[in-house]
């Protein structure tokens, strides 16, 4: 049997979890292009192969049309808006993600997001490593409001931590978890509106749906206040980029920290060009912690596929009922 790792990452900290399927006597085979794959790339790659460790590569149908004996897509993190699930349903694949594995590491990065941004951290160290002396002026990230769109495991994650600065922070999630609320001092926004309109700081920690698409557009954005700064370490497909360019290029909000685009790589996006912005590459997993979790995680759900089990999270419950 023979197992594709697509994810760039899974390997790169440790061996540990491509160890474990080599020694179970599983072949592998890897990514070729050391970055997400279009579907006609992916595609001729997939035939003749039984599991995949799935990174952010585009698993639709054309991906899929030469898939003749797949049977588990394990994606590498918990987004799962690259895999057409009901594709993989009907071809009887199932389909297994990692929700909270990297929790904690995005929860890390978004918190260096806001503060990089707040406080000029890269003009700062490209000026002084460049022999000037530029005085810049920042915002208080201490006892600022903090909004979180997205109090899932991440979004918890950022409101402990925002603790620790003293900061008010204001949640929105339709599946609000009252008790955690109460037990970390989280107050839950009236909308999404409410969110934008009060915060000093707004993190996207949502999944990519139907209705959650492109939810950060131009009136979004237009609610913010002058001195609030976006961070979205979730979906780039959350946010309208456009809208956001355009909101920084004019001077509506003070800056933006982003590590996820509506594109990856985000060759052509406007955002890598406008002032008060830092851009990572979607690197906020990539820690020897996460790193780990995420791929033993990984292993652990095709080996259970492979095994006649099922996986701890089964996006695609349905696929057993075939």
């Amino acid at each position: 049997m023979k197992v594709l790792i697509t994810a760039t990452s899974f390997s790169e900290v440790t061996s540990e979890p491509e160890d474990r399927l080599i020694e179970a006597g599983y072949e592998i085979a890897r990514n070729p292009y050391g970055r997400p794959m279009t579907a006609e790339e992916m595609a001729p790659l997939l035939e003749g192969v039984d599991g995949c460790a799935a990174g952010v590569d585009d698993f639709s149908a054309p991906a899929l049309a030469q898939a003749d004996r797949l049977k588990v897509v394990a994606r590498h993190g918990a987004g799962i808006d690259q895999v057409d699930i009901a594709e993989c349903t009907r071809r009887g694949i199932v389909v297994a993600n990692l929700p909270g594995a990297n929790a904690e590491a995005v929860a890390d990065m978004t918190l260096a997001l806001m503060l990089a941004v707040a406080r000029h951290i890269s003009e700062g160290d490209r000026t002084t490593k460049a022999g000037q002396w530029v005085n810049t002026y920042g915002v208080d990230l201490f006892q600022a409001t903090v909004g979180i769109l997205g109090l899932g495991r991440i979004g918890k994650g950022v409101a402990q931590r925002c603790r620790g600065f003293d900061a008010h922070v204001l949640a929105y999630d339709p599946y609000f978890d009252q008790a955690f609320a109460a037990q970390h001092g989280v107050d839950r926004a009236e909308s999404l509106d409410h969110v934008m309109r009060e915060s000093d700081f707004v993190c996207l920690h949502m999944p990519v749906t139907e209705e959650t698409r492109g939810i950060i557009d131009a009136k979004k954005i237009s609610l913010m206040k002058p001195t609030a700064i976006l961070v979205n370490t979730a979906r780039g497909a959350l946010v309208d980029e456009d809208a956001l360019a355009d909101a920084l290029e004019e001077g509506r909000i003070f800056g933006a920290g982003m590590d996820v685009y509506a594109a990856e790589p985000p060759t052509d996006s406007r955002l890598l060009k406008c002032d008060r912005t830092v851009t990572m590459p979607h690197v906020s997993s990539n820690t020897p912690g996460a790193l780990l979790a995420m791929g033993n995680g990984v292993v652990d759900a095709i080996l259970a596929v492979f095994n006649g089990q099922r996986p701890e999270s089964v996006v695609n419950p349905e696929v057993y009922e075939k």
